[in-house]
């Protein structure tokens, strides 16, 4: 089947070079086509050389954030992670986060960029990340003085929020989703809903 879709394809391009300009536009497109079809065509552009997602990442700071147990106010380090895989991002611990070496040897090659903000109570940061269509997840880590228990991390689908984009509360010791499609972890899923901080504990 295909060296035969080949045998009309040749002769197309010929009469396209005999033709001359004006019919070389049509032919051609009918001979690309036919190639196509054949699977002799141009090969699909790797996701790493496509244009980069645009994801907007909103992150507000409530007055309390990172007050832990003993109330007081203080910035926060947040870390954007763009991942090619959710797993060892999900599966990995607070400290891994807390030093380049663990977050290297936690992520691997999982791991394609990563950067950092610092955020001091009730500032509102808002931002377009440029995620490359590699990337099956992102993610977002709060080093919160007394963490609440899965509450710290969150992942989210870079494809499903594109539209939507992400916006993040943060607080005394935990994150809240606004808006954003949440990857659940395969284990230990919060049992509260995400945009809500009741029964959340400090610590």
């Amino acid at each position: 089947m295909r060296s035969l879709m080949i045998r009309y394809a040749l002769p197309l391009v010929a009469c396209a070079l005999l033709a001359g300009c004006a019919a070389a536009p049509l032919l051609g497109s009918a001979a690309s086509a036919v190639m196509s079809a054949a699977g002799i065509g141009k090969p699909e552009v790797p996701d790493a050389q496509k244009p980069p997602r645009n994801l907007g990442i909103t992150l507000a700071a409530a007055p309390n954030l990172n007050a832990a147990t003993d109330h007081k106010p203080l910035a926060l380090v947040v870390r954007l992670y763009t991942l090619k895989d959710p797993t060892s991002f999900q599966q990995a611990p607070f400290d891994a986060f807390t030093d380049p070496t663990k977050e290297k040897a936690a992520l691997g090659a999982d791991l394609l960029n990563v950067r950092e903000i610092t955020l001091i109570p009730g500032q509102r940061y808002t931002a377009t990340e440029k995620v490359s269509r590699e990337a099956q997840a992102f993610g977002i880590v709060a080093l919160f003085r007394d963490p609440a228990l899965q509450r710290w991390k969150l992942t989210f689908d870079p494809v499903k929020s594109e539209k939507s984009g992400i916006i993040i509360g943060l607080h005394n010791c935990a994150m809240t989703v606004t808006d954003g499609t949440v990857i659940a972890p395969q284990q230990g899923a919060p049992s509260q809903p995400l945009n809500l901080l009741s029964s959340v504990s400090c610590g």
